[in-house]
């Protein structure tokens, strides 16, 4: 499934503000009433990270986005800096109520214009860099709290000989007995250790380069590591690539592109990584060839360190995804169905009957499904 897009993240941005005002909006009278001083501060606290998102976060000004989401952006930047808080109660029932109108009219507005999901292949791009570079942060941070509570345990263990030796993940506290939510902490701790390394005459070159590239990684990164090459894989596949060829629009012959027709060279090294990761037991065989990932090599376990996974960061392929799209090369192939043999017999009959040429049969059957479907293919 997509990670996020912009216009998602200001739908739940209004909904949010609208949903928080309405409780105060229910519990402030009409009347006049003396207003308490921390009111109004603790309301502008509850909103100001998504006033910050109109600086972060803002659409493209030339767009329809912008059109919806800049009024609700500046009367929220208007309420959120106030430093004179109203007179009254009334008063200040007044200011959020306009603000939850604003707020209600851009979430009605997000949500049933179906224009503003159409993006451009900036729009599709800029999304996507968000989710790879969200991603790959996550896989290379994701054992910190795992590594400090090795270390917390292991300082533990020094002082302390009698303290527990298995972590219950759902309390991240040491217990004495094993149970199904536990794991051993000499496990944890051995996945979290690197293989140490001694320099000889013989490796001091392989080893340097080593130190260099930043040492060799605790198997517990691997684990990390792996699962971004497979996320990061599919998020491409399934969401970007299709995403990206509707955003293309079509040839200079009014035909769309497909997801086919989108291609790059490093989500294409990716794949052949993920591929050696998954079905290759982590050794190089594909990837071998790489030439922008080139720290893999062949018949070697693929082991990143975190230096070389952050260098992925700058070679995220702006301009190869902002290039028109070449179609690529249609092939023949098969429906990926199973059918009850008896009705595909059914189906050959009644085509054979229509077309007594058994070259131009599937023609045939490609036509009535085209027809079926509302489209037309070249055969």
């Amino acid at each position: 499934m997509p990670f996020d897009t912009q216009l998602g993240r200001w739908v739940r941005r209004t909904r949010h503000v609208s949903d928080t005002l309405e409780p105060f909006l229910c519990a402030l009278p009409d009347h006049e009433q003396v207003l308490f001083e921390h009111t109004l501060g603790t309301i502008q606290a509850l909103l100001e990270e998504h006033m910050h998102a109109g600086d972060g976060d803002a659409p493209p000004d030339d767009g329809a986005l912008a059109a919806v989401v800049n009024p609700f952006v500046s009367s929220l930047r208007e309420f959120v800096t106030l430093t004179t808080a109203p007179k009254s109660t009334a008063e200040l029932r007044k200011l959020l109520y306009d603000l939850h109108a604003t707020a209600q009219t851009a979430y009605v507005a997000l949500t049933s214009d179906g224009g503003l999901g159409i993006q451009t292949v900036d729009e599709v791009i800029r999304d996507f860099h968000q989710e790879y570079r969200l991603s790959l942060i996550l896989a290379l941070t994701a054992n910190s709290a795992l590594s400090e509570t090795v270390v917390r345990w292991q300082k533990l263990k020094s002082s302390e000989p009698t303290t527990d030796d298995h972590l219950d993940l759902t309390s991240m506290a040491f217990v004495p007995n094993p149970n199904e939510r536990t794991i051993p902490m000499a496990t944890l701790s051995t996945a979290s250790t690197p293989d140490p390394l001694v320099i000889t005459p013989e490796n001091i070159a392989a080893s340097m380069q080593t130190l260099m590239t930043g040492g060799t990684p605790p198997p517990i990164y691997g684990l990390a590591y792996s699962q971004w090459f497979a996320s990061i894989h599919a998020a491409w596949e399934d969401t970007y690539r299709p995403r990206l060829a509707v955003a293309h629009g079509t040839d200079e012959t009014g035909d769309a592109w497909t997801k086919n027709d989108i291609r790059s060279e490093l989500f294409n090294e990716i794949r052949q990584i993920r591929h050696d990761i998954s079905h290759k037991k982590g050794v190089c065989i594909e990837s071998a060839s790489n030439t922008l990932i080139d720290w893999v090599e062949h018949g070697r376990v693929i082991a990143p360190t975190p230096q070389q996974m952050l260098g992925l960061l700058d070679l995220f392929p702006f301009d190869e995804l902002r290039s028109t799209p070449t179609r690529v090369e249609r092939s023949t192939g098969q429906l990926p169905y199973a059918f009850d043999l008896g009705w595909i017999e059914q189906v050959k009959a009644h085509v054979e009957a229509i077309e007594p040429a058994k070259k131009k049969r599937p023609a045939v059957l490609q036509k009535i499904i085209d027809d079926w479907i509302g489209t037309t293919s070249e055969v």
